[in-house]
């Protein structure tokens, strides 16, 4: 590791590890990416994605999704509350459900491959300033300090980012804890995503969705959209799994393979958060680049890296650092991010999404009056966003 980099990535998830492939292969620059994990993508970041033509344009060789395709579906059913009511719809892209570790791997090897310096149990622990000028990062490696600098810095280490909240940089305001299972042994009949709404005076507002891989084996998320801690939701997954109808029938029977509770966006991109300070920016969870629609947050985080990627090279390349960070220019580095489709796209989703969840959890509340108003409204509601998923 050298004493100072072009550009310092923090996290090797698919976001950063996107956005130094995006900057390398638009500039010369001398790029470390440090991951505090043992590994990069340690923690799986979700193992179901939305095919998008930018996976293998930008990032990997034509047909390597399919190769790591375990499952793929374009149908969704949504149930009820009360499970008495569903609706079908098909998507108008396909889901792919993935194997993870292959994904990430392929990532790494590109970035590698690009000249990409990556080193893993690195965590960093403070940034740098000289006249409140970012200089660079220190942090810990196996116990030991190490201090690096750069001329440029992307935060990409996820929603629970130790040093946003450190520096007060502003975070997406809908964070929400996720619990993820890997399982085996589900009791499907049809391969189709199915979506199930909790609510009620005696349950938190949530939704739980569940993606098969194979046959007999499925990804399932949990999200509660309250304010909670890891062993409360844990205790209403028990509970979902033993009592609620269809979905208890699922998993009543399964094995439990993987299972994982972080923290995420469901806000979309908060406005000021782009370039929190002069030489910093923040990509994928901890930035809000996730839309709140199933197996959709992968592909987004990576897209909008790609274009934080390439708006740093153009700021490296023109030899003029901090003259892209006076306010006029800075306020045209981020109106060009705002332009980007991704970042609309973003956008428009979370405005859809935070209307559904107001038509469920403070509209209509209680399962009885979603039954009621099922056929009238919120059929078709899903029905026409069904772009969306």
């Amino acid at each position: 590791m050298k004493d100072k980099y072009d550009l310092i990535i923090v996290g090797a998830g698919p976001a950063g590890l996107t956005a130094g492939i995006s900057a390398k292969s638009n500039s010369d620059m001398n790029i470390l990416i440090l991951e505090k994990q043992m590994r990069p993508g340690n923690r799986s970041r979700g193992e179901t994605l939305k095919f998008d033509p930018f996976l293998e344009d930008k990032i990997f060789d034509p047909g390597f999704i399919d190769k790591i395709t375990v499952n793929k579906t374009s149908k969704y059913r949504f149930y009820s509350p009360s499970n008495k009511k569903y609706i079908e719809i098909e998507a108008l892209q396909k889901r792919y459900m993935i194997n993870w570790h292959e994904f990430i791997n392929a990532l790494v090897q590109k970035a590698i491959k690009n000249g990409i310096e990556i080193q893993v149990k690195h965590e960093v622990k403070e940034l740098i300033f000289k006249d409140e000028i970012y200089q660079g990062i220190k942090g810990i490696d196996d116990f030991k300090e190490f201090e690096v600098k750069s001329n440029l810095l992307i935060l990409a280490d996820g929603s629970e980012n130790s040093i946003i909240n450190k520096y007060g940089y502003q975070t997406p305001k809908e964070n929400h804890l996720i619990l993820k299972v890997i399982a085996e042994n589900v009791n499907f009949k049809e391969n189709i995503v199915e979506l199930f709404f909790s609510t009620g005076e005696n349950m938190p507002p949530g939704v739980l969705s569940i993606f098969p891989r194979s046959e007999t084996s499925a990804e399932a998320n949990y999200v509660q959209f309250a304010d909670s801690n890891a062993k409360d939701l844990r205790f209403w997954w028990d509970k979902i799994c033993s009592e609620m109808p269809i979905f208890s029938d699922r998993f009543k029977n399964s094995s439990i393979l993987h299972y994982d509770i972080a923290r995420l966006p469901f806000g979309g991109p908060t406005l000021d958060i782009l370039v929190p300070t002069p030489r910093i920016f923040l990509a994928g969870d901890n930035a809000g680049h996730v839309p709140a629609t199933s197996g959709a947050g992968l592909v987004s985080s990576m897209k909008m890296a790609h274009e934080i990627g390439k708006i740093v090279s153009e700021i490296y390349d023109s030899g003029e650092i901090d003259k892209y960070f006076s306010s006029d220019t800075l306020k045209l580095i981020i109106k060009k991010l705002r332009k980007t489709a991704i970042y609309r796209d973003l956008k428009e989703k979370a405005q859809v999404a935070v209307d559904i969840r107001k038509a469920f959890f403070k509209t209509l509340i209680t399962p009885e009056k979603i039954d009621e108003k099922w056929d009238t409204f919120i059929a078709p509601t899903l029905k026409n966003a069904v772009e969306f998923f």
